[in-house]
């Protein structure tokens, strides 16, 4: 799949993660240092994820994001953000696309361990249908030190499943780039 960038702002990709409840941007602080240069906006790779950081009044906040499309027509089928809670655990959501069976919600495994109940979604918007995940410390590391997230739902027309596969390449480092920016 060819990944692009879901939002082309970082602003709008911070906007993602604060449409879904209770999701707050990846260690946000009023105390945080300003981005490198003076930059208010930064956006860097690391393999397969993309960390995108807002500064703004003294605060800085940072996402990780990784989008799939179709190669065919370029349309998205897949955004994922991940997010620090409060509570230290990682939050995702999941931008996935229409025609699923909704009540069922998405599975989630990292490499074939599952991981956790099914997350419902919670609403739809213009772009697709958004849930979230919540993991704790444990599935974190296993998320460091996995090769994917597998993500499988159901769709709704044929009740075929759909599964979908987020490359943990570069997630580790990710994460510590953005421990190293929101300081």
């Amino acid at each position: 799949m060819r990944r692009i960038g879901f939002f082309d702002r970082p602003r709008l990709a911070i906007l993602l993660g604060a449409i879904v409840a209770g999701i707050q941007p990846v260690a946000s602080s009023a105390s945080a240092a300003p981005l490198p240069g003076g930059a208010g906006s930064l956006i860097e790779t690391y393999q397969d994820w993309i960390v995108a950081c807002q500064s703004q009044n003294n605060a800085t906040q940072c996402v990780m994001r990784q989008t799939q499309s179709n190669k065919d027509n370029g349309q998205n089928i897949l955004t994922v953000e991940l997010s620090s809670g409060a509570d230290g655990k990682l939050q995702a959501a999941l931008l996935m696309p229409f025609g699923l069976a909704l009540a069922q919600g998405v599975s989630v495994r990292i490499d074939d361990a599952p991981a956790g109940s099914p997350a419902a979604f919670s609403t739809c918007i213009p772009q697709g249908c958004l849930a979230t995940i919540t993991f704790d410390t444990g599935q974190l590391v296993k998320l460091k030190s996995g090769t994917n997230l597998n993500l499988s739902a159901t769709a709704l027309a044929a009740s075929q499943p759909v599964a979908l596969k987020v490359s943990l390449k570069g997630l580790s480092a990710a994460l510590t780039r953005i421990g190293e920016l929101t300081k």
